[in-house]
């Protein structure tokens, strides 16, 4: 008993030590810490520490005042008129310099209240990002998405049949559309396809998706049967309300030969974008080796060597081009007049290897064709669409979007 006591006093007298010790270093750090300011942005001081929200800051380096803003929200100027808008916090418009943007976060900052003008896009796939802002929109910005991103793999599935999409291993696939659904894990890229679907009204139903990071324009412009906008000022006035979404924005897809060379539909587009500082975040490609369905080898694997160099040749064509812009090959096949099996899957694979490597080549998606069709009459996957699954891909961002 006589040691239990003397135990119970020297533990008493410990917790008074460590309570009187405690208390001074209170004391101390209320004079010595200053209150960090992050919601006003009027005054932070303070080293910056990273969260899980977008930072931005009025000095470079994410120095001096610092405000937060909120994910899945679409912020621009007071009084810009446009729908589902959040105002940017007082004292920020013209005034953001630099930013942190948190690992799985994608951030635009425009220069006009519309998303159009100069304008950024960051994606912080593989890390965050702190980074000042370019000169270009660098105290000029009056317009901020910041949304979830995912990071598909690159190879896709485009179709509009919601069974056989779900019998593909494939992480995105889209349907020419703007409002089908994800289902899970498998993401669904919205098309706006024509001018029609290029309204305010469908900009505010994408932002209240939070399924969708993505956005691609218009099918085959330069094409009467589709979506038929050869007026390269119409399209360029409704691409700019696609800004408006602050998601990635793909510049409308042309027929095969028409995306680059004097006088065609792309380079007439991607002229006038930037003339108009319009933002272009990737190019979407068609290619069927038109012309070719009969200029066969002797041998299956021949044959879709021929039409992989074909092919390969293309593709370079159109990043020597537009060497700054990533790719998405949305359709292609090896001619949809080709009806064996053997050479589809060649040519797959072919394809796939090649541009799983490049790195200019961000997502593509294979066409099957009537005669080499995915799925059957019964619903069930065929031979053509199994090998379609079994091709190995990278993920679309290995790394960050600066």
């Amino acid at each position: 008993m006589p040691m239990y006591s003397s135990l119970v006093s020297l533990t008493k007298k410990r917790i008074m030590m460590y309570k009187k010790m405690l208390w001074g270093v209170l004391v101390i750090s209320s004079f010595s810490c200053k209150k960090t300011d992050t919601g006003s942005g009027t005054g932070s001081t303070t080293p910056f520490q990273p969260g899980l929200k977008l930072t931005v800051a009025k000095s470079v380096d994410m120095g001096g005042a610092r405000t937060d803003l909120n994910p899945d929200t679409a912020y621009a100027s007071a009084g810009n008129g446009l729908p589902k808008f959040t105002p940017l916090p007082a004292g920020w418009e013209d005034a953001i310099v630099s930013f942190y943007l948190p690992k799985g976060y994608m951030a635009v900052f425009a220069e006009n209240s519309d998303g159009s003008g100069a304008s950024s896009c960051y994606v912080a796939a593989q890390n965050p990002i702190k980074a000042n802002l370019s000169t270009a929109v660098r105290r000029k910005v009056s317009f901020i998405r910041y949304i979830p991103v995912a990071n598909p793999l690159k190879k896709g599935v485009a179709s509009v049949d919601s069974n056989a999409v779900r019998l593909f291993s494939t992480s995105w696939y889209y349907g020419w559309s703007i409002n089908r659904p994800s289902f899970g894990a498998q993401q669904f890229v919205p098309m706006t396809w024509g001018k029609g679907t290029a309204t305010t009204d469908n900009v505010g139903y994408l932002q209240a998706r939070s399924d969708v990071d993505h956005l691609l324009s218009f099918n085959e412009p330069d094409n009467a049967s589709q979506s038929n906008i050869p007026i390269i000022d119409t399209a360029i006035a409704r691409y700019k309300i696609m800004l408006q979404s602050g998601m990635r924005l793909g510049a409308p897809v042309t027929t095969q030969d028409q995306m680059s060379g004097a006088g065609k539909w792309g380079t007439n587009f991607m002229a006038a974008a930037q003339a108009q500082q319009l933002r272009v975040d990737f190019i979407p490609l068609h290619w069927y080796d038109w012309g070719n369905q009969t200029n066969n080898q002797a041998t299956d694997s021949l044959t879709a060597e021929a039409v992989f160099g074909r092919f390969k040749t293309y593709v370079e064509k159109i990043h020597t081009a537009y060497p700054a812009q990533q790719l998405w090959v949305t359709e292609f096949n090896a001619n949809p007049g080709r009806t064996s099996v053997v050479v589809h899957k060649y040519f797959m694979k072919l394809a796939a290897d090649w541009m799983n490597a490049t790195d200019y080549i961000e997502r593509y998606s294979y066409f099957f064709p009537a005669a080499v069709p995915a799925v059957d009459a019964g619903g069930a996957i065929t031979a053509a669409g199994s090998y379609w699954n079994s091709l190995a891909s990278p993920v679309s961002f290995p790394a960050n979007i600066e």
